[in-house]
């Protein structure tokens, strides 16, 4: 994943000559020209900032439908937001961060050129996870959005639930055992978790995690939010291990201990792990004792707080993973 470089100017080259000349018509001219070009950025900046993006070499038109099932699990220091692009040209958000990373999701996604979410999941009500929501559903369309069945009451929560009234986006409250269909019919989604009639409040609002199989060909991901220890002994009581076994396993809860117990490490048994958490975080996710765990069962573990962005490419029958920073 490559870095974008930007040609650095010196300030005195550029605007000196203006200052050398006397003022005359021409100067009087540029002048005017340059304040109706600010007055007009003021009042309609965006014209201006897709001809500059266009002249950059950033191309608003989407990008060609990648050849596997592509998962990027972005930097957003200690939360959630993934990505999820299809053979069929389907796109997928699962969470969405602090609101303080509303800009750089935002960037990330019109890099593909993205202006339609098939689907967009709030896996719970925590603001690591839904902060920057109220933001991406102004600015996409969203095909269906999908979140568990326990309201909330901080500002986040409600103020991405008036978003979606104001977008006019439909809404489903989601139970397991069940399916989510993007409209891509290589690519299958499992929902796993939260299941009706499980009290799930008494074990913290982590627990109510939406859990989703993806599945391409003969490789899958396990997203888990941030469930813990019980909504996992849940799934282990009601699924068969063959439903919850994956390539790919994002561990639930930043990597914390009371998450990705070994009895659901080994019946998920993934060929690799992967985790968001925030360098340097007051948690001091991943736990050691999820790094103990993992090291145990000999796999590897990719981290957002050590490589950046993480893409990861199933492609039917194998997995391979590239990150932003060594």
């Amino acid at each position: 994943m490559g870095t974008r470089k930007t040609e650095k100017h010196n300030r005195t080259t550029i605007f000196s000559p203006l200052f050398e000349r006397k003022w005359g018509v021409l100067g009087t001219f540029c002048i005017v020209l340059l304040l109706l070009f600010l007055a007009i950025y003021l009042v309609n900046p965006e014209p201006i900032l897709k001809k500059i993006d266009a002249l950059a070499g950033v191309s608003a038109s989407p990008a060609p439908a990648p050849d596997a099932l592509e998962v990027y699990v972005l930097d957003v220091g200690q939360g959630d937001c993934i990505l999820l692009r299809t053979p069929g040209g389907k796109a997928m958000l699962v969470d969405a961060g602090e609101a303080i990373y509303a800009a750089r999701i935002k960037r990330f996604l019109d890099g593909f050129g993205i202006t339609r979410l098939d689907a967009v999941v709030a896996t719970h009500p925590h603001t690591d996870h839904i902060g920057s929501m109220a933001e991406l559903i102004s600015a996409y369309e969203i095909g269906t959005f999908y979140l568990p069945d326990t309201p909330h009451t901080t500002e986040s929560y409600l103020n991405m639930l008036e978003a979606l009234e104001r977008a006019h986006v439909r809404t489903k409250t989601v139970y397991a055992p069940g399916t989510l269909n993007l409209g891509d019919k290589d690519v299958s989604i499992r929902i796993l978790s939260p299941f009706e009639g499980v009290d799930y409040n008494a074990e913290g609002m982590n627990n109510w995690s939406i859990v989703l199989r993806v599945q391409y060909g003969e490789t899958s991901i396990l997203l888990t939010g941030d469930a813990e220890a019980y909504a996992e002994g849940v799934m282990r009581a009601n699924l068969k291990d063959q439903d919850l076994c994956a390539t790919v396993l994002k561990l639930g809860h930043h990597g914390g201990s009371t998450s990705s117990t070994e009895a659901f490490l080994t019946a998920v048994s993934p060929e690799i792990a992967v985790v968001s958490a925030g360098a340097g975080n007051d948690y001091g996710h991943p736990h050691r004792e999820t790094l103990a765990l993992l090291a145990k069962y000999g796999i590897p573990l990719y981290r957002t707080d050590e490589s950046g962005t993480i893409k990861i490419m199933l492609d039917g029958s194998g997995v391979s993973v590239e990150t932003e920073r060594e």
